[in-house]
């Protein structure tokens, strides 16, 4: 190759050249491609690298690093890699100004894929006596760093034979490191290396350069736009200080005296470590430290605390630390006896009264201990229970409230119990004297009382404590409260449902025989519907237990195809689409429903026109469910079978054929019918008074047309069908209307062709004079989302292809728009992504202020939770309209007709306030002044809207608000 330069113009051109950079580009490409030794390239620089002048080595060395940085790790072979060490070595004893630049050459060097062994001790070996890390800059130092543990990776063996040394080198290069990031890397990268490599002597020393970190106390810069939060470092420091057993035995007493801080964040940062260094730890490491940690522990939990977020944090955290205390005593019983002991008698006071304020955080003491493992579980559990039941059971009148409290301790120790199955390790008279408590409670007290409640969640815990004879008891409650249900707090319904599925995995027989049979049998033609849909929903469950399917599937198709009880039949539907939708369970809709049970079969057998839209419905919800749970080829052979008799005229075959299709999948082929079921459809819908039917109509065209094949059979199909609908539009059919835009919809969302065509018709339908404003309606249809309808095809952006559509439509007109045209727009941004009107704002800011301006409460709300958006994101176009747009929100807040309404503009005027102040002065007197009618609202929510917006408003220029503006 032929160099850009030569031995004589090397130094001239690295002091004056200034296109360098581009020719070491052309070097390096030459060196890939072979037509260059990267050994005669630093021949070529030898001038420039042994220059008397310092600068011009650095700029020489500079080029040479930049076009090793720029090579691929496999470019150079090992000799090579061997030269250009030796040469860095050899250049780390240049003048200060040259090492960054023999730094960055070493650290690219450490990444090449034929890296000579032996080189890396060398290197580090060089650097650690030659180059002291912590007298470079901050971009040196992170080569530094970058350079050694990258090298610790790589070359492990070869470093760990050079031993202590290398150990020594790395503490001295990290030692006083004051960067945060570079921080944030070595607490990220160092917990390795500390497993890895062995310490010898210097284990306290590497504990100590990381110690003088602990805890962390930083403020990360507001305007980093890559910020290192506190928390992260804290994170990745308590890593370091526990990366090994022997770190974390230096980490016990350092933690044990920041404890002791007054600093909420220097705690949780200690019970952060400890619980680290308790996982390591055995026991017999720590048991000296027992008293001081449980002391240092109860301090911040006994008295109760604060009440602050950050208190509470920290008081969670304690007992956190609490159970891995205990769990790590529990490997040596002798040890966790006597901490459990010692923490025991500290909170034995706060135990034995449970209507003292210490009864809480002691017990929650005890249960955290009991987490720890199943020693610790069984020990609390044994000395609590007689301490509980002895205050439960006094001669005397127990007070309600400490009843409560003393019922519900003992539901909590159940389920710990539960937690570490050890109910056959307790004591069996302790275990028969709770459970002949919590039978007296369930016998005894009122339903809806707390203590029932706790006693059947006590009980649905550990059922095996229940004897056979008591448990009729418990059934006989179950039973009672569900069918009273209506009448019972929330959390004793869910407490007798959680007993009931528990004790029905453990006694199937019995509560098959007993519970069922009781709520199967139960007359429910007069009951309350809202109990009926508890109680099925309840039923429903059982489905999908093991042993209980057969019955339950009986008893709900017997409920359906009952035509005594309509009622009965739609709760029973729904319960069954229910389960077969969210149970997790395929086959019960295949296997079950389909093939067992013949469901569908039955339902086309059973349906007729005599049934009411209701149940035609909930049938058609329960067919889509199932069918949905079908594979491809029986969905296909299903359509075949039952679609070529429906006649769609009867509105029973409609609901059939919408629980047929809805949910279709979009490989089964219906170009055998797709003409015949559009066109009838479309009738139907134009032609019938029934709401409900041309709502299913329109549903059904929407999905058809959204999973039509895109072949010129179908696409003549709907181009008679959009013919047929366009000569209805000239004769003022609002149906027409409707059914334009759900087949729009379905074409829109897969991206048609066509679709652009139908959304413009229904725009240039908002200036008619009687189909203006069903025209406006079309475009919600247009840009909503409705949860139940099945669109198998959606392409990606089709709500920003809409909102292009429309605006390109419309937008020439702005100043002209009606009121059809507002509450259209209106819509349309709603469904539209904030991004995408965030990139529009110019276009569509004029017309979100002239909605506001509108007498519809739906286009005015639209448009004002848009505003809302960009009001509190402080959006300039806001700010630049604020004369226009304040006296329309004041308006607004005597929004009679809608509370959302007025609510909104409130919020939207307090989110105002964030402007700057000298903005928000011209308009502080009137606001003032047309606040005051909101605080007299007939409604409280805006009531209390309009006293913190006024609150605000009126602070606004004051001394305070002043400064915090500057």
């Amino acid at each position: 190759m032929k160099f850009p330069w030569s031995h004589t113009t090397i130094v001239d051109m690295i002091k004056t050249d200034q296109k360098v950079e581009e020719k070491c580009h052309q070097v390096t490409t030459d060196i890939i491609a072979g037509k260059l030794n990267v050994a005669e390239f630093v021949e070529e620089l030898g001038p420039a690298l042994t220059h008397t002048d310092a600068s011009v080595r650095a700029k020489g060395t500079t080029l040479l690093s930049n076009v090793l940085k720029d090579l691929p790790r496999d470019a150079l072979q090992a000799n090579q890699v061997e030269l250009l060490c030796t040469f860095y070595i050899d250049r780390s004893l240049d003048h200060h100004t040259v090492t960054p630049m023999v730094l960055a050459g070493i650290e690219a060097l450490t990444h090449m894929t034929n890296f000579p062994d032996g080189a890396a001790v060398r290197l580090l070996r060089a650097l650690f006596e030659r180059v002291p890390c912590q007298s470079q800059k901050k971009p040196e130092r992170t080569l530094y760093f970058q350079m050694m543990l990258n090298l610790a990776e790589r070359k492990e063996d070869e470093l760990k034979a050079w031993g202590v040394d290398f150990v020594y080198g790395v503490i001295g290069a990290i030692e006083g490191e004051r960067d945060p990031r570079n921080l944030l890397y070595l607490f990220e990268r160092m917990p390795s290396f500390i497993r890895t490599f062995p310490m010898y002597h210097l284990a306290e020393e590497m504990f100590e350069t990381f110690a003088c970190y602990f805890p962390i106390d930083f403020h990360p810069n507001p305007n980093d736009p890559v910020a290192i939060t506190r928390d992260a470092l804290a994170e990745h420091l308590a890593n370091c200080l526990g990366a090994t057993p022997e770190m974390a035995e230096f980490a016990v007493p350092l933690l044990m005296e920041k404890l002791d801080s007054s600093l909420i964040m220097a705690k949780l940062d200690s019970l952060s470590l400890l619980r680290k260094c308790l996982e390591l730890l055995e026991v017999a490491k720590l048991e000296e430290h027992h008293d001081e940690l449980w002391t240092a522990l109860k301090k911040e939990l006994l008295p109760a605390g604060g009440t602050s977020a950050a208190e509470k944090e920290l008081v969670e955290a304690t007992f956190a630390a609490v159970q891995a205390l205990a769990k790590n005593a529990s490997t040596d019983e002798p040890s966790a006896k006597a901490l459990l002991d010692k923490v025991l008698l500290s909170v034995m006071g706060g135990l034995t009264d449970a209507s003292s304020k210490q009864f809480e955080m002691s017990l929650r003491v005890e249960l955290s201990c009991a987490q720890g493992s199943v020693y610790c579980a069984v020990y609390v559990i044994e000395k609590l229970i007689p301490m509980l039941l002895a205050q439960l059971n006094v001669d005397g009148h127990v007070e309600t409230r400490v009843a409560n409290v003393l019922v519900d301790a003992l539901q909590r120790l159940c389920a710990v119990c539960a937690h570490w199955y050890c109910i056959d390790r307790l004591d069996p008279a302790l275990v028969g004297q709770m459970h002949k408590k919590l039978i007296e409670v369930v016998l005894q007290e009122a339903d809806g009382s707390e203590q029932k409640r706790s006693a059947l969640l006590a009980l649905a815990a550990v059922p095996e404590m229940v004897t056979s004879e008591n448990r009729y008891v418990v059934y006989s409650a179950m039973v009672k409260i569900l069918l009273t249900a209506t009448e019972q707090p929330t959390g004793t319904i869910d407490a007798a449902q959680e007993c009931l599925f528990s004790f029905a995995i453990r006694y199937q027989q019995e509560v098959e025989t007993v519970v069922l049979e009781k709520l199967i049998t139960h007359d429910y033609a007069k009951a309350e519907t809202s109990l009926v849909q508890l109680v099925f929903k309840t039923l429903g469950k059982f489905i999908l237990y093991h042993g209980y399917m057969d019955k339950m599937v009986i008893f709900f198709l017997s409920k359906i195809f009952d035509p005594v009880n309509e009622r009965l039949a739609i709760i029973a539907m729904d319960t069954l689409t229910d389960v077969v939708e969210n149970g997790n369970s395929s086959q019960l809709g295949k296997a079950e429903l389909y093939e067992q049970y013949k469901l569908l079969d039955r339902c086309f057998e059973y349906a007729n026109d005599k049934l009411s839209s209701d149940c035609l419905h909930a049938m058609a919800q329960l067919i889509g469910a199932v069918v949905k749970q079908l594979p491809v080829e029986e969905q296909h052979q299903l359509i075949l079978k039952r679609l070529p008799a429906l006649r769609l005229q009867q509105r029973a075959d409609l609901y059939l054929a919408s629980g047929l299709l809805a949910y279709l999948d979009q490989s089964v082929p219906l170009v055998d019918h797709f003409e015949n079921l559009v066109t009838d459809l479309s009738k139907l819908a134009l032609e019938t008074d029934d709401e409900r039917v041309r709502d299913v109509c329109n549903r059904l065209l929407c999905s058809l047309f959204n999973r039509m094949p895109d072949d010129e059979h179908h696409r003549g199909v709907l181009k008679r069908l959009l013919k047929m609908i366009r000569e209805e539009l000239k004769k003022h059919n609002h149906q027409a209307v409707v059914i334009l835009s759900w087949i729009g919809k379905g074409l829109i969302a897969r991206g048609h062709s066509e679709a652009g065509e139908i959304v413009d018709d229904i725009a240039e339908l908002l200036d008619h004079p009687t189909l203006g404003h069903i025209a406006a309606l079309a475009f919600e249809i247009l840009s909503i989302e409705f949860p139940q309808l099945h669109l198998p095809l959606l392409r990606n952006l089709f709500k920003q292809k809409l909102f292009v559509w429309v605006m390109k439509k419309l937008e020439q007109k702005v100043e002209q728009y009606a009121e059809t045209h507002l509450k259209a727009l209106a819509f349309v941004l709603a469904a539209t992504p904030h991004t995408v009107l965030k990139m529009n704002l110019s276009k569509v800011g004029p017309v979100l202020l002239k909605c506001l301006a509108q007498t519809d409460d739906k286009t005015i709300l639209e448009a004002l939770t848009i505003v809302l958006r960009f009001t509190r994101e402080q959006d300039p176009f806001v700010q630049d309209h604020l004369q226009t747009l304040i006296p329309l929100l004041l308006k607004l807040t005597l929004h009679q007709s809608s509370m959302k309404i007025r609510i909104g503009a409130l919020e939207c005027l307090l989110y105002v306030c964030k402007y700057p102040t000298f903005l928000l002065l011209p308009f502080k007197q009137s606001v003032l002044l047309a606040l005051q009618k909101p605080l007299d609202d007939r409604k409280r929510l805006v009531r209390n809207a309009a006293v913190t917006t006024r609150l605000q408003w009126f602070v606004v220029g004051s001394a305070e608000d002043t400064k915090t503006d500057k």
